[in-house]
C-alpha cells in the first residue's frame, strides 16, 4: 500500500514504462513488476502501434505486460495508467491514412493538413471519452499527447492546447548523434555559443513558447530525461560545442549507439570520466578517453524543478523509468534517484490536514453514504467545486481544497480556481 498526503497540490509526476526495456541485458532488464506503484501519479505504457486503423501491440509480450502494468493499480488505487500510441518508429503514413496520435503531425513527410486533422481527431476522442464516462458512471479517460519542444515543429504541427488534459513536452534530444558537435541533451537555458535556431533548443524557451502560444501552463508537463547522448570527440577540445566525429559507443545494457541510460552514465563516471558542470545551461557533462556525454543528474533535476515552480508550470514528466538507476546498484544514490528527486521536489513541506470523516446520518448534506457502491478513489462534489469525497472500502471522507483552489477531477487534485 502507498502512503499519501491527504490532499495533493496540482503538481503531478508522470512517468513512462517503455516496453523495449524488456530487451535490455542483465541488470538492465525492466518489466512492470520492477516498477514502484507509488513513485509516480501517472504511468504511461509506450508504445502501442496501429494496423488497419486499430490499436495493435508492438511486441509479442505486450499483451502479457499490459496485464502486469494494470495490476500496479491494485497496490495504488490513486495511480492512473495510460497507453501511448505511436512513437517515432510508427512513422507518419498510418497517421495520414487514419489521423491517429502522432508526435509530429505536419512534418516528417506528413502533409500540412494533418495539423488540422490531428486537432479534429483529438476533439472527437474527447467527445467519445465524455460519452463513455456518462454511460459507465466512471471518471472520463484522460487524453494526453507527447509533443515536440522544437520551435519549427511546434509552428507546423499543433493546434491542441484547448483539447488535451495534459501536454507532455519532450524537452530533451535537443542535441544528439545526428550533429557534428557535442551538445547537452536537455539544457535549461541557451548556451553562450548557441547561434541561429540553436538559441531555441532549451527547456526555458520551449516551455514558454508553448505557453505564449496559448497552451495553458497548468496542462504543460516538462520532460525530464533519464538518459544522455554520447559522442566521439574529434579533437582534444572537451567543452560544450566541441567538434564530434560521430556517436559514442553503445551502453552495455541498453546496446544503443550514441546513447547511455543514467545508470550506465554512473558506470562511465566511476571508470574515470571527468565530470563538469555547464553553468550557462545548468546541466552536467562528462568525458573520458575521447567519449563525451551530456546528461542530467540530481543537481540539474533540482534546478529544473525550482525553475518549473517559479514559472508556474507546476507539473513534470519523468522520462523512462527503466533508464534511471531502478535497482540502486550503479550510482550509489538509492533506487530511482532521478525520479525520486522529482517526487521529493513535488511534495508539500506542510500539507494541509485532512478533514475528518463525516459521521452524519445518511441523507444529510455532508455527503454521508456517497461512497456506497463506489470504487476506491477521489470524486468531485457536484454542488461545491472546492469539496470532494475520498472513498475507501465504501466509507465516505469529505475533504476540501485550500482557499483559492478547486477540485479538478481530471488529475484528482486541487488546482487554482480560474
Amino acid at each position: 500500500n502507498c502512503v499519501f498526503y491527504p490532499l495533493r497540490t496540482s503538481y503531478i509526476l508522470s512517468c513512462y514504462f517503455t516496453s523495449r526495456a524488456q530487451c535490455h541485458l542483465g541488470a538492465g532488464n525492466y518489466l512492470p513488476t520492477n516498477t514502484d506503484p507509488c513513485l509516480c501519479d501517472h504511468l504511461i505504457y509506450t508504445f502501442a502501434g496501429m494496423e488497419h486503423n486499430m490499436i495493435k501491440a508492438y511486441d509479442r509480450n505486450d499483451e502479457k505486460l499490459y496485464g502486469e502494468f494494470q495490476a500496479l493499480k491494485n497496490q495504488n488505487s490513486n495511480l492512473k495508467t495510460l497507453l501511448s500510441i505511436g512513437g517515432w518508429n510508427l512513422g507518419t503514413q498510418k497517421f495520414t491514412t487514419m489521423v491517429s496520435t502522432a508526435e509530429y503531425p505536419g512534418s516528417r513527410g506528413s502533409p500540412p493538413q494533418d495539423k488540422k486533422r490531428f486537432t479534429v481527431l483529438l476533439q472527437e476522442l474527447m467527445r467519445a471519452f465524455e460519452e463513455e464516462g456518462k454511460k459507465t458512471n466512471r471518471p472520463r479517460l484522460l487524453l494526453t499527447a507527447a509533443v515536440s519542444a522544437r520551435k519549427e515543429t511546434i509552428d507546423s504541427a499543433y493546434q491542441i492546447g484547448a483539447v488535451l488534459d495534459y501536454i507532455h513536452v519532450m524537452t530533451y534530444d535537443f542535441h544528439g548523434l545526428w550533429e557534428h558537435n557535442v551538445g547537452e541533451n536537455s539544457p535549461l537555458y541557451k548556451g553562450p555559443s548557441d547561434q541561429g535556431s540553436m538559441i531555441y533548443y532549451n527547456v526555458d524557451y520551449a516551455m514558454n513558447y508553448w505557453k505564449n502560444n496559448g497552451a495553458p501552463a497548468e496542462k504543460l508537463l516538462v520532460g525530464f530525461p533519464t538518459f544522455g547522448p554520447t559522442f566521439h570527440l574529434a579533437s582534444s577540445n572537451t567543452t560544450v560545442g566541441a567538434p564530434a566525429r560521430g556517436p559514442g559507443p553503445a551502453g552495455h545494457f541498453t546496446r544503443q549507439t550514441g546513447f547511455l541510460a543514467y545508470y550506465e552514465i554512473c558506470t562511465f563516471l566511476k571508470e574515470g570520466a571527468t565530470q563538469a558542470w555547464d553553468n550557462a545551461q545548468n546541466v552536467p557533462y562528462a568525458y573520458n578517453q575521447g567519449v563525451w556525454v551530456g546528461y542530467d543528474n540530481i543537481k540539474s533535476f533540482q534546478a529544473k524543478t525550482e525553475w518549473l515552480k517559479q514559472n508556474g508550470f507546476g507539473r513534470s514528466c519523468g522520462m523512462d523509468l527503466a533508464l534511471d538507476d531502478f535497482t540502486g546498484m550503479f550510482c550509489g544514490q538509492g533506487r530511482n534517484p532521478l525520479i525520486n528527486t522529482l517526487k521529493t521536489c513535488k511534495a508539500q513541506p506542510n500539507p494541509p490536514p485532512a478533514v475528518a470523516p463525516s459521521q452524519q446520518p445518511s441523507g444529510g448534506t455532508t455527503g454521508s453514504g456517497f461512497c456506497a457502491g463506489k470504487q476506491n478513489g477521489l470524486f468531485p462534489d457536484p454542488t461545491d467545486k472546492k469539496k470532494f469525497y475520498k472513498c475507501n472500502q465504501g466509507q465516505t471522507n469529505i475533504q476540501y481544497c485550500t482557499a483559492g483552489q478547486v477540485f479538478d477531477d481530471s488529475c484528482k487534485c486541487c488546482t487554482r480556481s480560474q
